[in-house]
């Protein structure tokens, strides 16, 4: 049996509201921790240094129903700024969950009826 390791989006919830996402959405996932550096000393030793980067979501095209004023419901939690809970389930079934705030400027595409969105947070994991 052949096991799901992509595919669309199933389902996304932001501070309790459901948005539909694009079929084939690019959506790239970031658990957070910590990204890797290296540098060499004049002696040739390697330098590792880390540095902390924040989960969440980028690359999720979300499709904006003007009736239900989804473009003014994100652009009220980027405004406040504060972290929602934010679940989303991808094809395999799993759930990833975190309290994420909106970051990146917000531009519906009105040719297609898109909103690129990206939301960061300390946390993003499976449940």
């Amino acid at each position: 049996m052949a096991t799901v390791r992509g595919g669309d989006i199933r389902q996304l919830t932001i501070n309790g509201r459901e948005f539909e996402v694009k079929s084939e959405a690019s959506v790239s996932v970031d658990l957070g921790g910590f990204a890797n550096e290296m540098a060499f000393a004049g002696n040739g030793v390697i330098v590792p240094t880390q540095k902390r980067k924040a989960a969440g979501f980028s690359g999720c095209t979300l499709l904006i129903e003007d009736g239900r004023k989804d473009l003014e419901y994100i652009q009220n939690l980027s405004n406040v700024g504060n972290p929602v809970p934010v679940n989303m389930t991808v094809a395999s079934g799993l759930v990833y969950s975190g309290n994420l705030t909106v970051v990146g400027e917000l531009q519906k595409n009105q040719g297609d009826g898109t909103l690129d969105l990206e939301m960061r947070g300390a946390r993003f994991e499976q449940i």
